[in-house]
């Protein structure tokens, strides 16, 4: 046994999708993966193509995403290291619909998709576990539809809210967390343009409702964030 796959084994223990594995499990799972270093703005996967692993940053980041005839990026997904990623179209042999590329410098875990069918057959856990995936995955998306009918103060304030929920740390002036991703790709992912992101951070800190320290945020009122997030507050009326 090598002391890479070792070291794959402990990162998968602390990775939720794998942690209903045993040690044997990931041990095993450990050895057929690949580890490697990307650059960002590196393609991942390209588009029209069948995933043939299941991919976990251990460091860095990566988007999803697909072009408009006019050649603008539309990011519909962004990850970080301990989430897994094409998972259903490796599993499904289905070919993606999109683009996923390296955001930031990564390192990059690819796990074969038989070994995790077969884990899937022997452990029923796991295999509840990938099904709670497909339904997260799929609840995310509809979440992004509904994120396009809403205005850009409301957006911001559902990804802030999501991100407060995923990864927030309690501090004496309230919740603080990463912001996550750069802010020029998250006006991306968002669907507005740096400068409308721009006018809703200026509005919320403004309103008192979050602090902005680079890409730290602090959250003050969690309370008239969730209004914003769900399209109960016109943003203007806070400021």
């Amino acid at each position: 046994m090598s002391s890479k796959q070792e070291a794959i084994a402990q990162y998968l223990s602390g990775v939720t999708f794998f942690s209903c594995l045993d040690d044997t499990e990931r041990l095993d799972l450990a050895a057929t993966a690949r580890e490697t270093t990307k650059k960002a703005g590196q393609a991942l996967i390209h588009e029209g193509e069948i995933p043939t692993y299941v991919y976990v940053l251990k460091k860095g980041a990566v988007v999803g995403f697909f072009l408009h005839p006019g050649g603008k990026k539309s990011i519909v997904l962004h990850y970080g290291p301990g989430k897994p990623f094409a998972v259903e179209p490796a599993l499904m042999s289905c070919r993606l619909c999109g683009t996923i590329e390296i955001a930031e410098d990564a390192v990059v875990v690819a796990l074969p998709v038989e070994p995790i069918k077969k884990l899937m057959e022997s452990n029923n856990t796991f295999a509840n576990q990938i099904a709670k995936h497909a339904m997260t995955s799929t609840i995310h998306l509809i979440d992004l539809l509904k994120d396009s009918s809403f205005a850009a103060s409301a957006r911001l304030s559902r990804y802030l809210f999501r991100r407060a929920l995923e990864s927030s740390k309690p501090r004496g002036e309230g919740l603080c967390f990463d912001l996550g991703m750069k802010k020029g790709m998250l006006a991306d992912y968002l669907g507005i343009t740096p400068e409308t992101l721009s006018r809703s951070f200026s509005q919320l800190q403004n309103g008192g409702i979050i602090t902005v320290k680079g890409s730290k945020i602090i959250v003050n009122s969690a309370r008239d964030l969730v209004r914003l997030s769900e399209g109960f507050q016109e943003q203007d009326s806070i400021t």
